[in-house]
Protein backbone atom coordinates (compact mmCIF):
# COMPACT_ATOMS: atom_id res chain seq x y z
CA UNK A 1 0.00 0.00 0.00
CA UNK A 2 1.28 3.44 -0.89
CA UNK A 3 1.04 6.18 1.73
CA UNK A 4 0.17 9.53 0.13
CA UNK A 5 1.53 12.36 2.30
CA UNK A 6 0.60 15.87 1.08
CA UNK A 7 2.46 18.73 2.79
CA UNK A 8 0.98 22.23 2.66
CA UNK A 9 1.30 25.65 4.30
CA UNK A 10 -0.99 28.60 4.80
CA UNK A 11 1.57 30.94 3.25
CA UNK A 12 5.04 30.86 1.75
CA UNK A 13 8.27 31.34 3.65
CA UNK A 14 7.61 28.85 6.44
CA UNK A 15 10.13 26.25 5.24
CA UNK A 16 7.58 23.82 3.81
CA UNK A 17 9.74 22.65 0.92
CA UNK A 18 12.86 22.24 3.06
CA UNK A 19 10.77 20.24 5.51
CA UNK A 20 9.38 18.05 2.71
CA UNK A 21 12.82 17.39 1.21
CA UNK A 22 14.53 16.52 4.50
CA UNK A 23 11.57 14.41 5.60
CA UNK A 24 11.67 12.47 2.32
CA UNK A 25 15.40 11.83 2.71
CA UNK A 26 14.97 10.77 6.34
CA UNK A 27 12.23 8.29 5.44
CA UNK A 28 14.37 6.92 2.60
CA UNK A 29 17.31 6.50 4.97
CA UNK A 30 15.05 4.53 7.30
CA UNK A 31 14.64 1.96 4.52
CA UNK A 32 11.42 3.19 2.93
CA UNK A 33 10.86 3.48 -0.81
CA UNK A 34 10.00 7.17 -1.20
CA UNK A 35 8.81 9.35 -4.07
CA UNK A 36 8.99 13.13 -3.61
CA UNK A 37 6.77 15.07 -6.02
CA UNK A 38 6.76 18.82 -6.68
CA UNK A 39 3.08 19.82 -6.72
CA UNK A 40 3.66 23.57 -6.61
CA UNK A 41 2.41 24.02 -10.15
CA UNK A 42 2.66 27.80 -10.06
CA UNK A 43 6.33 27.90 -9.10
CA UNK A 44 8.00 24.51 -9.08
CA UNK A 45 11.55 24.68 -7.70
CA UNK A 46 11.95 21.61 -5.52
CA UNK A 47 14.63 20.27 -7.87
CA UNK A 48 16.86 23.13 -6.74
CA UNK A 49 16.80 21.99 -3.12
CA UNK A 50 17.74 18.48 -4.26
CA UNK A 51 20.58 19.71 -6.45
CA UNK A 52 18.94 18.41 -9.63
CA UNK A 53 18.88 20.12 -13.02
CA UNK A 54 15.54 21.25 -14.42
CA UNK A 55 15.89 19.22 -17.61
CA UNK A 56 13.62 16.26 -16.90
CA UNK A 57 9.99 15.78 -17.92
CA UNK A 58 7.65 16.80 -15.11
CA UNK A 59 4.00 17.08 -14.14
CA UNK A 60 3.25 19.38 -17.06
CA UNK A 61 4.00 16.51 -19.44
CA UNK A 62 1.50 14.29 -17.63
CA UNK A 63 -1.19 16.95 -17.31
CA UNK A 64 -1.02 17.72 -21.04
CA UNK A 65 -1.02 13.99 -21.84
CA UNK A 66 2.45 13.86 -23.34
CA UNK A 67 3.15 11.12 -20.80
CA UNK A 68 0.59 8.49 -19.85
CA UNK A 69 2.11 7.32 -16.56
CA UNK A 70 3.48 9.21 -13.59
CA UNK A 71 6.01 6.42 -13.23
CA UNK A 72 7.55 7.61 -16.52
CA UNK A 73 8.43 10.90 -14.79
CA UNK A 74 10.40 9.34 -11.94
CA UNK A 75 14.03 10.40 -11.78
CA UNK A 76 16.72 9.14 -9.45
CA UNK A 77 18.15 11.60 -6.96
CA UNK A 78 21.40 9.85 -6.13
CA UNK A 79 19.96 9.20 -2.66
CA UNK A 80 19.18 5.48 -2.12
CA UNK A 81 15.44 4.90 -1.81
CA UNK A 82 14.42 8.37 -3.01
CA UNK A 83 13.02 9.21 -6.44
CA UNK A 84 11.67 12.54 -7.63
CA UNK A 85 8.90 13.88 -9.87
CA UNK A 86 9.52 17.42 -11.10
CA UNK A 87 6.76 20.01 -11.02
CA UNK A 88 7.47 21.59 -14.39
CA UNK A 89 6.02 25.11 -14.50
CA UNK A 90 6.96 25.57 -18.18
CA UNK A 91 3.43 24.81 -19.33
CA UNK A 92 0.98 27.74 -19.03
CA UNK A 93 -2.18 26.92 -17.13
CA UNK A 94 -0.77 23.88 -15.38
CA UNK A 95 -1.94 25.26 -12.02
CA UNK A 96 -5.53 25.49 -13.31
CA UNK A 97 -6.20 21.82 -14.07
CA UNK A 98 -9.78 20.62 -14.33
CA UNK A 99 -11.52 18.04 -12.14
CA UNK A 100 -10.96 15.22 -14.64
CA UNK A 101 -7.23 15.85 -14.71
CA UNK A 102 -7.06 15.93 -10.92
CA UNK A 103 -8.82 12.56 -10.74
CA UNK A 104 -6.35 11.15 -13.26
CA UNK A 105 -3.40 12.45 -11.22
CA UNK A 106 -4.81 11.03 -7.99
CA UNK A 107 -5.45 7.64 -9.58
CA UNK A 108 -1.89 7.42 -10.89
CA UNK A 109 -0.39 8.58 -7.59
CA UNK A 110 -2.07 5.66 -5.87
CA UNK A 111 -0.62 3.30 -8.48
CA UNK A 112 3.02 4.29 -7.88
CA UNK A 113 5.32 1.60 -6.53
CA UNK A 114 6.41 3.26 -3.28
CA UNK A 115 5.97 3.15 0.46
CA UNK A 116 5.52 6.92 0.68
CA UNK A 117 4.64 9.52 -1.93
CA UNK A 118 5.29 12.98 -0.50
CA UNK A 119 3.58 15.88 -2.27
CA UNK A 120 5.10 19.32 -1.77
CA UNK A 121 2.02 21.45 -2.44
CA UNK A 122 1.92 25.12 -3.36
CA UNK A 123 1.25 27.57 -0.54
CA UNK A 124 -2.22 29.00 -0.07
CA UNK A 125 -5.78 27.80 -0.56
CA UNK A 126 -6.41 27.33 -4.27
CA UNK A 127 -8.89 24.54 -5.03
CA UNK A 128 -6.15 22.37 -6.51
CA UNK A 129 -3.98 22.72 -3.41
CA UNK A 130 -6.93 21.95 -1.13
CA UNK A 131 -8.04 18.96 -3.18
CA UNK A 132 -4.60 17.37 -3.16
CA UNK A 133 -4.23 18.18 0.54
CA UNK A 134 -7.52 16.41 1.21
CA UNK A 135 -6.38 13.18 -0.45
CA UNK A 136 -5.79 11.80 3.04
CA UNK A 137 -7.48 12.43 6.36
CA UNK A 138 -4.33 13.47 8.21
CA UNK A 139 -2.15 15.38 5.75
CA UNK A 140 0.59 17.65 7.11
CA UNK A 141 0.48 21.41 7.48
CA UNK A 142 3.70 23.35 8.14
CA UNK A 143 3.64 26.60 10.12
CA UNK A 144 6.06 28.76 12.09
CA UNK A 145 5.24 30.01 15.61
CA UNK A 146 4.82 33.59 14.36
CA UNK A 147 1.31 34.96 14.89
CA UNK A 148 0.73 35.68 11.20
CA UNK A 149 1.82 32.18 10.24
CA UNK A 150 -0.41 30.58 12.88
CA UNK A 151 -3.38 32.62 11.64
CA UNK A 152 -2.62 31.61 8.06
CA UNK A 153 -2.44 27.98 9.14
CA UNK A 154 -5.86 28.34 10.75
CA UNK A 155 -7.27 30.01 7.64
CA UNK A 156 -5.93 27.14 5.53
CA UNK A 157 -7.57 24.54 7.77
CA UNK A 158 -10.83 26.48 7.70
CA UNK A 159 -10.83 26.54 3.89
CA UNK A 160 -9.90 22.84 3.81
CA UNK A 161 -12.76 22.03 6.18
CA UNK A 162 -15.32 23.80 3.99
CA UNK A 163 -13.96 22.05 0.93
CA UNK A 164 -13.89 18.66 2.67
CA UNK A 165 -17.48 18.92 3.86
CA UNK A 166 -18.90 20.26 0.62
CA UNK A 167 -17.26 17.50 -1.40
CA UNK A 168 -19.19 14.90 0.60
CA UNK A 169 -22.30 15.78 -1.38
CA UNK A 170 -22.95 15.40 -5.10
CA UNK A 171 -22.84 18.46 -7.33
CA UNK A 172 -26.26 20.07 -7.84
CA UNK A 173 -27.72 18.03 -4.97
CA UNK A 174 -30.15 19.61 -2.51
CA UNK A 175 -27.43 19.48 0.12
CA UNK A 176 -25.01 21.40 -2.11
CA UNK A 177 -27.68 23.97 -2.88
CA UNK A 178 -28.34 24.38 0.83
CA UNK A 179 -24.63 24.88 1.53
CA UNK A 180 -24.31 27.41 -1.30
CA UNK A 181 -27.30 29.33 0.00
CA UNK A 182 -25.94 29.25 3.54
CA UNK A 183 -22.64 30.71 2.40
CA UNK A 184 -24.42 33.46 0.51
CA UNK A 185 -26.82 34.50 3.25
CA UNK A 186 -24.83 33.92 6.45
CA UNK A 187 -21.77 35.63 7.82
CA UNK A 188 -19.63 32.96 6.22
CA UNK A 189 -16.46 34.95 6.69
CA UNK A 190 -16.63 34.62 10.45
CA UNK A 191 -14.75 31.99 12.37
CA UNK A 192 -17.89 30.24 13.63
CA UNK A 193 -19.41 29.74 10.19
CA UNK A 194 -18.11 26.22 9.60
CA UNK A 195 -19.46 24.71 12.81
CA UNK A 196 -22.76 26.46 12.17
CA UNK A 197 -22.84 25.19 8.58
CA UNK A 198 -22.32 21.57 9.68
CA UNK A 199 -25.00 21.87 12.36
CA UNK A 200 -27.57 23.43 10.04
CA UNK A 201 -26.88 20.90 7.27
CA UNK A 202 -27.23 18.01 9.71
CA UNK A 203 -30.53 19.40 10.98
CA UNK A 204 -31.98 19.74 7.47
CA UNK A 205 -30.59 16.50 5.99
CA UNK A 206 -30.44 14.07 8.90
CA UNK A 207 -30.23 10.89 6.81
CA UNK A 208 -27.91 11.98 4.00
CA UNK A 209 -25.62 13.83 6.43
CA UNK A 210 -24.75 10.80 8.56
CA UNK A 211 -21.92 9.61 6.32
CA UNK A 212 -20.42 13.11 5.78
CA UNK A 213 -20.42 13.62 9.54
CA UNK A 214 -18.63 10.29 9.98
CA UNK A 215 -16.08 11.34 7.36
CA UNK A 216 -15.56 14.66 9.10
CA UNK A 217 -14.75 12.79 12.31
CA UNK A 218 -11.87 11.13 10.46
CA UNK A 219 -10.43 14.45 9.24
CA UNK A 220 -7.52 14.97 11.62
CA UNK A 221 -4.74 17.17 10.19
CA UNK A 222 -1.18 16.87 11.40
CA UNK A 223 0.99 19.93 12.02
CA UNK A 224 4.72 20.56 12.03
CA UNK A 225 5.90 23.76 13.70
CA UNK A 226 9.07 24.95 11.97
CA UNK A 227 11.63 27.64 12.89
CA UNK A 228 11.07 27.35 16.62
CA UNK A 229 13.40 29.24 18.93
CA UNK A 230 12.27 28.30 22.45
CA UNK A 231 9.75 25.98 24.02
CA UNK A 232 7.62 29.09 24.60
CA UNK A 233 6.85 28.98 20.88
CA UNK A 234 4.68 25.95 21.63
CA UNK A 235 2.21 28.35 23.24
CA UNK A 236 1.29 29.47 19.72
CA UNK A 237 0.81 25.84 18.75
CA UNK A 238 -1.56 25.41 21.70
CA UNK A 239 -3.51 28.46 20.56
CA UNK A 240 -3.83 27.03 17.06
CA UNK A 241 -5.10 23.73 18.46
CA UNK A 242 -7.64 25.49 20.69
CA UNK A 243 -8.86 27.69 17.82
CA UNK A 244 -9.25 24.74 15.46
CA UNK A 245 -11.09 22.70 18.09
CA UNK A 246 -13.45 25.52 19.05
CA UNK A 247 -14.19 27.13 15.69
CA UNK A 248 -13.89 24.15 13.33
CA UNK A 249 -14.67 21.27 15.66
CA UNK A 250 -11.58 19.42 14.43
CA UNK A 251 -8.90 17.46 16.25
CA UNK A 252 -5.30 17.82 15.16
CA UNK A 253 -1.96 16.25 16.00
CA UNK A 254 1.44 17.91 16.26
CA UNK A 255 4.06 15.55 14.85
CA UNK A 256 7.12 17.80 14.86
CA UNK A 257 8.74 20.91 16.29
CA UNK A 258 11.71 21.88 14.15
CA UNK A 259 14.24 24.43 15.44
CA UNK A 260 15.28 27.47 13.49
CA UNK A 261 18.57 26.73 11.76
CA UNK A 262 20.59 29.25 9.79
CA UNK A 263 22.18 26.37 7.89
CA UNK A 264 18.95 25.89 5.94
CA UNK A 265 19.60 28.96 3.79
CA UNK A 266 23.14 27.79 3.12
CA UNK A 267 21.88 24.32 2.21
CA UNK A 268 19.51 25.84 -0.35
CA UNK A 269 22.32 27.92 -1.82
CA UNK A 270 24.58 24.87 -2.01
CA UNK A 271 21.73 22.73 -3.41
CA UNK A 272 22.39 20.03 -0.83
CA UNK A 273 19.75 19.21 1.82
CA UNK A 274 20.90 19.26 5.44
CA UNK A 275 19.86 15.63 5.83
CA UNK A 276 22.77 14.88 3.47
CA UNK A 277 25.33 17.56 4.31
CA UNK A 278 24.84 17.69 8.11
CA UNK A 279 22.71 14.73 9.25
CA UNK A 280 23.64 15.21 12.92
CA UNK A 281 22.52 18.84 13.18
CA UNK A 282 19.68 19.79 15.48
CA UNK A 283 17.21 20.45 12.63
CA UNK A 284 17.73 17.05 10.98
CA UNK A 285 17.49 15.24 14.29
CA UNK A 286 14.14 16.94 14.88
CA UNK A 287 13.01 15.87 11.39
CA UNK A 288 14.06 12.31 12.23
CA UNK A 289 11.91 12.40 15.37
CA UNK A 290 8.96 13.69 13.32
CA UNK A 291 9.48 10.92 10.78
CA UNK A 292 9.26 8.32 13.54
CA UNK A 293 5.85 9.66 14.48
CA UNK A 294 4.78 9.69 10.85
CA UNK A 295 5.79 6.05 10.50
CA UNK A 296 3.20 5.21 13.16
CA UNK A 297 0.37 6.34 10.87
CA UNK A 298 -1.00 5.35 7.51
CA UNK A 299 -1.81 7.94 4.88
CA UNK A 300 -4.00 5.91 2.59
CA UNK A 301 -6.29 7.65 0.15
CA UNK A 302 -9.81 7.87 1.58
CA UNK A 303 -9.03 5.65 4.50
CA UNK A 304 -7.63 6.49 7.93
CA UNK A 305 -6.26 3.64 10.00
CA UNK A 306 -7.09 4.06 13.66
CA UNK A 307 -4.40 4.86 16.22
CA UNK A 308 -4.25 5.91 19.85
CA UNK A 309 -6.86 8.59 20.34
CA UNK A 310 -4.87 9.97 23.27
CA UNK A 311 -1.87 10.88 21.15
CA UNK A 312 -2.92 14.53 20.92
CA UNK A 313 -3.24 15.07 24.67
CA UNK A 314 0.44 15.18 25.48
CA UNK A 315 2.21 15.54 22.15
CA UNK A 316 3.00 19.22 22.71
CA UNK A 317 4.52 18.43 26.11
CA UNK A 318 6.65 15.70 24.55
CA UNK A 319 7.80 18.08 21.82
CA UNK A 320 8.59 20.71 24.43
CA UNK A 321 10.77 18.30 26.39
CA UNK A 322 12.56 17.21 23.21
CA UNK A 323 13.20 20.80 22.24
CA UNK A 324 14.47 21.78 25.69
CA UNK A 325 16.87 18.84 25.71
CA UNK A 326 18.24 19.54 22.25
CA UNK A 327 18.58 23.25 23.00
CA UNK A 328 20.49 22.55 26.18
CA UNK A 329 22.81 20.19 24.31
CA UNK A 330 23.32 22.78 21.61
CA UNK A 331 24.21 25.43 24.20
CA UNK A 332 26.80 23.13 25.75
CA UNK A 333 28.38 22.47 22.35
CA UNK A 334 28.57 26.20 21.60
CA UNK A 335 30.18 26.87 25.00
CA UNK A 336 32.82 24.17 24.45
CA UNK A 337 33.70 25.69 21.08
Amino acid sequence: MVNILPIASGKGGVGKSATAVNLAITLAKSGKNVVLADFDFGGANLHTLLGLKNNHAGMGNFIYKQTAELSDLLQYTGIPGLRFIAGDCLYPGTANMDAGTKKRVIRKLNALDADYVILDLGAGTTYNTLDFYLMTYNSILVSTPELTSILNAYSFLKAASFRFFMRQFKARSDERKFIDEFLKTSSSGTETSFVELVQKTAENFKESCQQPLAELEKFRPQVIINMGSTSDDLEMAKRLRALVQKKLGLKMDFVGFLPKDEKISLAVALRTPLAISDPECQFVRAVQTASQRILQHTYEYNELESYDADINEDDLQVLSEEFDESTEENDILEYEE
